[in-house]
């Protein structure tokens, strides 16, 4: 990762098994999460706990930081599963996927995306029902046990939010739903980076991958970018065209 900038994790449950559905493994996960973004001082714009995988999006200011964090609260909550299971073994697959996100639109939209994980899989029909995510926090509806860095990610969406982050935010997930677009864009959590071309150029420059291909998608009316590292090359990365909504 990069300092500097806004980044997709995505971690995935060992063989995606779904090991946090039970809701007090997504609880203590969350707590974790909380008491770590604290401890080790990292800005977390959203997240969401799923069943077998979560999804967060934080601010990089201290790579060493966010490492720390992912550590704290995969660990302990595989600690507790596997204590309370009598169960041994990998309770998650590997390291988890970090894709740099462009603040302002590309931000907003991976904001939307976090949210409507459970609504994709058909489990909740609002993010609203599934607490286990930050709507409540981004829409104001949460006081207490917070985890969200709002007043820093207002910062990165300049441009996008002019007024109240909360009000602006619930309607824009009301229209979302109401149009029936909680898609899969796989560019969230395969990707390398997601932006414009000179934000895609500039993270591809500075991790240092030749070989690159652009395919434009759109989102929300502006010009956008993904580039997405190629499996059978360490070394090649390669787009993927995507419909915006």
């Amino acid at each position: 990762m990069l300092e500097g900038y806004a980044y997709h994790l995505t971690h995935r449950c060992h063989n995606r098994d779904f090991l946090l559905g039970f809701a007090r493994d997504r609880d203590a996960y969350r707590e974790w999460l909380r008491v770590g973004a604290r401890r080790y001082n990292v800005p977390v714009f959203a997240y969401a706990i799923t069943c077998n995988h979560v999804h967060l999006v934080v601010h990089v200011r201290d790579r060493e930081a966010v490492g720390r964090l992912m550590d704290l609260a995969a660990g302990a909550t595989a600690r507790q599963y596997n204590r309370r299971k009598s169960r041994s073994g990998a309770f998650w697959e590997g390291k988890y996927h970090a894709t740099a996100v462009e603040s302002g639109v590309h931000l907003w939209r991976c904001l939307r995306y976090a949210d409507l994980n459970m609504i994709r899989a058909g489990k909740v029909t609002h993010p609203r029902e599934w607490r286990w995510c930050g709507y409540d926090e981004l829409t104001g509806q949460r006081e207490r046990y917070r985890i969200l860095d709002t007043d820093g990610l207002t910062e990165h969406l300049r441009g996008v939010v002019s007024s109240s982050l909360f009000e602006t935010y619930a309607a824009y997930m009301e229209k979302t739903l109401a149009a029936r677009t909680a898609i899969r864009e796989t560019v969230w959590t395969k990707g390398l980076a997601v932006g414009s071309r000179p934000f895609v150029e500039r993270v591809v420059r500075e991790v240092g991958r030749s070989e690159i291909q652009y395919v434009q998608w759109s989102s929300l009316g502006a010009e956008s970018w993904c580039v997405r590292e190629d499996a059978q090359s360490a070394y090649a990365v390669k787009c993927e065209l995507k419909k915006g909504s």
